[in-house]
């Protein structure tokens, strides 16, 4: 990840969406079987990180 973009869920529209953290576009947007919900990168050393509730064990 090098902070030029952000990847998001569609959880009711079965899919991923890269967006673009400069200008906002949709760079793109993968279908994915069954519904995403959530995802997990993790971040490079020294880096700050974006997540939502989930449990990481």
């Amino acid at each position: 990840p090098d902070g030029r973009s952000l990847w998001l869920t569609g959880r009711y529209n079965a899919a991923v969406y890269q967006i673009s953290t400069l200008d906002g576009h949709l760079i793109r947007s993968l279908h994915v079987p069954l519904k995403p919900h959530g995802m997990c990168v993790w971040p490079q050393p020294g880096r700050y990180s974006l997540g939502h509730t989930g449990n990481m064990r």
